[in-house]
């Protein structure tokens, strides 16, 4: 995967005046090319030759280029003025927004202003960009994102400009400079004027923070002027400052934010008292409410409940923070959860990690603590009922602190979530037939869409009634199959008689109309293993077995079929043993958390 931080960002100017010029660059320090290997010397076929220095990179910048070069390729004419700028040069791709100041003198009322405006003079600048070299080889996505950093700069400079003339003036810093250095000797004149442009001018500060805030970090939070906020995070560094093994696009993070349900958490994976004095000054009081009250051990519905907000506003405010890189999705911490070590965790005794670590759990040690989450266990299984400190396993406390055993698991498994260190599995469950000759047997129609459906179009299409016992069951034509074990239905005819003579008792009945309505949903030859099971003949157990028949498809693990039917986890895990025969179970991660483990090839 290519770098994603910018190797250069470039300020170019078109005016009446002087032309196209080139007002400020950063990094601004220019490297000797070295000089390319002639095919005379380097005879031999396999030697490794260096690429022309013309266009190249570098870690100080972008060299090979000269100023009147760059002002020429990017001050474009003013027809391409408004649209992305996208320019490739060998294995160097210039992107970035022209902009037009004249475009909003027509559309701005200086009548309405507060005070007196005076007629300002034409402006010397005609058209200014704002550009970020980048990489050749990047995804296209990155592009875009870059382009849509310039296009919100651009937008807040020409705001600013037609407000209080602050584009101009700061050009005419940055041209002073130029005159300056040129008009100096050359054994006495600074290597680039650029370097002296920083101390006097504004914006050539606001533009080398943006530089440095996209390498760093991926966020880029400035004022223009001290007046117009631009805020922009870079996805594609914000998620992969911390994990070298797995790359995360951020189709990957979009997908996670649509994975996002009611029944997960939200983990901090910054300090919370660092992210409330990052926030502006001016942000929605719902997300300083939401951080302060965040725990993983609630859910969201739980946080919706506490913060009095509506489950939706929740939703919107963790996808930010998810976006932003500041918090993460899991489900809330229970004794039940299973945990594992990450595929791409590092487990070095050297690592940076096992420093931060000791420093937070002083005589604990990280390696030991990640041993003991080789193999995927519930929670609950890390303690020792006896609770003897030798026999404890990763509770190993030290004088130092005053937690108890079960504190201190739950902060360090919180830790090592935070650094992405362990995977939380879930359990999801597979119908299968017994019968493999008789699986493909099933017509079309039974093997559609019914059993695919999620959980929020199942419940539409089922209900439950408590009173009356009443069970609607979607069919594949669209329609709904309802069953009632009321005594009303039943009362005229008390029995029926069989093809066999025998007497047909009510409780039959009511077990034959629960398995026609598994015959609709279900192929022939799970039809035929379901009947198989000893479970079967209970209809209690085949009516709760038709009502979740919907998840068993691998599609929901245990927690999710547990919030969307109200069940407990002791009933359906006794239904699974009930029915052990027709499903099996598998363990794997959760898709809102599993984009943050997978490596990308």
């Amino acid at each position: 995967m290519a770098d994603c931080s910018p190797i250069s960002i470039i300020l170019v100017s078109s005016g009446s005046l002087r032309g196209d010029r080139l007002l400020f660059r950063y990094p601004y320090q220019e490297l000797p090319c070295k000089p390319a290997i002639s095919p005379a010397v380097a005879s031999n076929p396999y030697v490794l030759r260096e690429a022309d220095c013309s266009g190249s990179t570098s870690n100080q910048g972008l060299t090979g280029y000269t100023d009147k070069i760059l002002a020429t390729l990017m001050a474009t004419k003013t027809e391409l003025a408004g649209d992305k700028f996208e320019l490739k040069v060998d294995n160097l791709r210039f992107v970035g927004h022209p902009t037009l100041l004249h475009q909003m003198s027509s559309s701005i009322d200086l009548s309405r202003s507060d005070g007196p405006s005076p007629r300002r003079e034409p402006s010397p600048i005609i058209l200014f960009n704002i550009v970020f070299v980048i990489q050749a080889n990047v995804s296209p996505s990155l592009n875009q994102y870059y382009h849509d950093l310039s296009k919100r700069l651009a937008l807040a400079i020409r705001h600013e400009e037609w407000r209080c003339g602050y584009l101009n003036k700061q050009a005419q810093i940055m041209r002073d400079v130029h005159d300056e250095v040129s008009a100096m000797p050359e054994d006495s004149a600074p290597a680039s004027p650029f370097q002296h442009m920083i101390p006097r001018c504004d914006l050539a500060r606001e533009l080398r923070d943006v530089y440095t805030g996209l390498c760093d970090s991926g966020i880029v939070n400035i004022r223009i002027n001290s007046w117009i906020l631009v805020s922009f995070c870079l996805p594609h560094k914000v998620h992969n400052n911390n994990v070298d093994a797995a790359k995360i696009e951020p189709e990957a993070v979009e997908r996670c934010i649509s994975a996002i349900r009611p029944y997960h958490a939200m983990l901090l994976l910054v300090d919370r008292d660092g992210l409330l004095e990052e926030l502006p000054q001016d942000c929605s009081p719902a997300l300083t409410r939401l951080i302060r009250i965040a725990t993983p051990l609630k859910s969201l519905q739980c946080l919706s409940q506490d913060s009095d907000l509506a489950l939706s506003q929740i939703f919107q405010l963790v996808s930010h923070l998810v976006y932003w890189g500041k918090a993460t999705i899991i489900y809330p911490l229970a004794e039940s959860n299973v945990y594992t070590l990450s595929p791409n965790a590092k487990t070095s005794v050297n690592s940076l990690l096992c420093e931060k670590f000791l420093e937070q759990f002083p005589g604990v040690c990280l390696p030991a603590v990640m041993g003991d989450f080789s193999l995927p266990l519930p929670l609950g299984e890390h303690r020792n009922p006896l609770g003897l400190p030798q026999q404890q396993g990763i509770i190993r406390l030290s004088t130092h602190g005053v937690a108890s055993p079960q504190a201190q698991l739950v902060q360090m498994v919180v830790w090592m979530l935070q650094h992405r260190l362990l995977v939380q599995l879930h359990t999801y469950i597979y119908l299968m037939s017994i019968d493999p000759e008789a699986a493909g047997t099933g017509s079309a129609k039974s093997q559609a869409s019914p059993l695919l459906l999620v959980p929020d179009d199942a419940a539409r299409n089922r209900t439950i009634s408590g009173g009356s016992e009443a069970i609607s069951v979607g069919s594949p034509d669209g329609g709904e199959l309802e069953l009632s074990s009321s005594v009303e239905t039943y009362s005229t005819y008390s029995t029926e008689m069989g093809s066999d003579g025998m007497l047909i008792t009510k409780d039959a009945r009511l077990q034959r109309k629960l398995t026609e309505s598994l015959l609709s949903d279900l192929t022939e030859g799970e039809r035929m293993s379901v009947l198989k099971v000893p479970a079967a003949s209970n209809p209690e157990d085949l009516r709760l077995f038709a009502r979740l028949v919907w998840y068993f498809r691998g599609q929901h693990h245990l927690e999710e079929i547990m919030y969307y039917e109200n069940l407990r986890r002791s009933q359906l895990l006794t239904l699974l043993d009930k029915f052990r025969e027709v499903l099996i179970t598998c363990q794997h991660e959760d898709a809102a958390a599993a984009v943050f483990h997978t490596k990308q090839y």
